[in-house]
C-alpha cells in the first residue's frame, strides 16, 4: 500500500514538472525575443556620405564648452560628419561604413592629463587598428583638434608642462605614420586663465578649425 502510494506520488510530481517546463519553442521564442531586444538596444551610425569624419572623444559633451563649440562649428562644415564616440559601441563593426566612404579623420578631445580621455585609447586600440590591419584607412588624412585647460606658454620648455603641444601629440603622428595615413599638422585650442582671453581662445580655434575642415575636405574630394 505504501508502495503505491508512493508511486502514485512520484507520478503526480513528474506531470507537474513536465507541464511547469518551458518548452523548447517557448526557450527557443524567448531567446528570440532577448536578441531582437539588445539588437534595438545597440545605436548604428547613420552614413551620411562625409568625406571627412570627425571622432569627437568627450565623455560629458553636454557639460562641455570648448569642444561643444568646436563640435558645433565643425558639423556646420559641409562634407564633414562628427560623431561622439562615447555615443556608440566601440566594434569596428559599427563604424567600418562610415570610415569606409571617408577620406579623412579627424580625432578631436580635451587634453586630459597629457593624454586624451580613455575610451579614445580603447577605440584606437580596437577599431583603429582593426581597420589599419585591413588596409582600410591606408591613405586617407589624419588630424588631431585637442583643447586645453592651460595657456599655451604653459606648453614650452621653459613653461610649468616642459614640453610642447607638438611633443606630447606625436604619438599620434606615430599612428598616422604606421597606418599609412596623411599627417596633418594639429590644431590645438588653448585655455587661458583670464576668461576673456580664453573665449577669445576659443573663437580664433573655432575659426581656423572651420577653415582646416573645409580645405581637408576640398583636398580630399579632388583625388
Amino acid at each position: 500500500m505504501i508502495k503505491q502510494i508512493s508511486l502514485l506520488a512520484l507520478a503526480v510530481i513528474c506531470v507537474a514538472f513536465v507541464s511547469c517546463r518551458p518548452s523548447s519553442k517557448n526557450i527557443s521564442n524567448n531567446q528570440q525575443e532577448r536578441s531582437e531586444t539588445m539588437a534595438d538596444s545597440v545605436k548604428t551610425i547613420p552614413s551620411i556620405g562625409a568625406e571627412v569624419v570627425v571622432l569627437l572623444a568627450h565623455p560629458d559633451i553636454a557639460k562641455s564648452h570648448m569642444n561643444a563649440t568646436l563640435s558645433q562649428a565643425a558639423a556646420e562644415v559641409e562634407g564633414v560628419q562628427v560623431i561622439n564616440i562615447y555615443d556608440y559601441p566601440v566594434s569596428p563593426d559599427i563604424y567600418r561604413d562610415v570610415i569606409k566612404q571617408a577620406k579623412g579623420i579627424v580625432y578631436e578631445f580635451p587634453f586630459y592629463w597629457m593624454s586624451a580621455p580613455h575610451l579614445l585609447k580603447q577605440w584606437t586600440d580596437e577599431v583603429f587598428m582593426a581597420f589599419t590591419q585591413e588596409g582600410l584607412i591606408e591613405g586617407k588624412e589624419f588630424m588631431v583638434v585637442t583643447t586645453t585647460g592651460s595657456e599655451e606658454s604653459a606648453y614650452q620648455h621653459d613653461g610649468r608642462n616642459k614640453y610642447t603641444m607638438v611633443e606630447y601629440l606625436r604619438p599620434y603622428e606615430g599612428q598616422a605614420n604606421h597606418s599609412k595615413m596623411i599627417w596633418n599638422d594639429p590644431l590645438v585650442v588653448y585655455g587661458n586663465p583670464d576668461p576673456a582671453a580664453a573665449e577669445q581662445s576659443l573663437q580664433t580655434g573655432k575659426d581656423e578649425y572651420k577653415q582646416r575642415l573645409q580645405a581637408m575636405v576640398k583636398k580630399v574630394s579632388a583625388k
